[in-house]
């Protein structure tokens, strides 16, 4: 931290990475932001699972954190690995965004269901893949990335039919277009999908006592819960597993679904038990897939 006390917080330099960003600065009051390239904005041209797959969005900023050059960093959860350095911890400070996946189409389609035949949808994650080809097998699946707007371009331009976005970064950026929300039955988010998450070094105490008293417990019992479902079958946001979680009072339900990538396969868990027990329960789901066959599953 430097001399005058200013936090340094961390993050890529993404219009939505900096928005998540800014938000948490609104809350720590005296900090900075850091812009930080990672591998995964600067190949844009390959699915990120050929480019090394996890952590290619936070492997340079979690090097800036160990060399101290900033206090904290900022991150999408879903972009985190489940399995971080053993010198961090991770904090959530912020309420969970909107978790579900839109429909951005051509025609203004209600679901996935009605797109015309032969349909072309924007997509380089396996889990939309998987969940896609599912229910509609004849929709050709074109891999694309980058930001927000470039993928918009995509449609506008008519090189695909559709994309599929994450709500909660059309909402944070106020992006005013026509979509349909994607029910679970269609597209089950991500692990973590809508969860900011920050991460910072244990022996930074000072940061360590700011953030405890920020902490958002709904999103932390869910944040835990989801990944520990992830982190007992060792999957990520580039695997086609989709894990989404709800709290009512004090007790958590969590739901997963683990697809074979062509879709036509797939086992689902459905579990609730107090929230407390968030981390035991996510286990207790990946474990049970396990058993079911979800590694063989991920193999096909």
């Amino acid at each position: 931290m430097s001399d005058n006390n200013i936090l340094k917080i961390g993050t890529r330099a993404s219009p939505l990475a900096l928005w998540q960003a800014y938000e948490a600065k609104k809350l720590l009051l005296n900090a900075e932001i850091i812009k930080i390239k990672t591998t995964g904005d600067k190949v844009t041209d390959q699915p990120l699972s050929a480019i090394g797959g996890k952590g290619l969005f936070t492997k340079e900023i979690d090097k800036e954190l160990i060399n101290k050059r900033i206090d904290l960093a900022v991150h999408s959860l879903k972009d985190i690995p489940t399995t971080i350095p053993e010198e961090f911890n991770l904090s959530f400070i912020l309420p969970r965004g909107a978790p579900e996946d839109i429909l951005i189409s051509q025609n203004n389609s209600k679901n996935i269901y009605s797109l015309p035949i032969n349909s072309t949808i924007g997509t380089s994650s396996p889990r939309r893949y998987a969940q896609i080809k599912r229910i509609r097998p004849d929709i050709k699946i074109l891999p694309i990335r980058g930001n927000i707007n470039t993928r918009l371009d995509k449609v506008k331009n008519k090189e695909v039919t559709a994309i599929i976005l994450a709500l909660a970064g059309i909402n944070r950026l106020k992006i005013e277009i026509p979509y349909s929300i994607l029910d679970y039955e269609e597209c089950m988010p991500a692990a973590s999908q809508g969860i900011i998450g920050i991460t910072y070094l244990k022996s930074n105490i000072k940061v360590q006592t700011i953030l405890s008293k920020l902490i958002n417990i709904n999103t932390q019992y869910q944040a835990i819960g989801e990944r520990a479902v992830l982190n007992v079958i060792n999957g990520d946001c580039h695997s086609p597993i989709a894990v989404t979680s709800s709290i009512i009072s004090n007790r958590i339900s969590i739901s997963a679904k683990i697809f074979s990538i062509d879709g036509k396969n797939m086992i689902e868990q459905c579990k609730t038990d107090i929230t407390e027990n968030a981390e035991m329960l996510g286990k207790d789901i990946g474990n049970n897939l396990i058993k079911m066959g979800a590694l063989e599953l991920l193999k096909l």
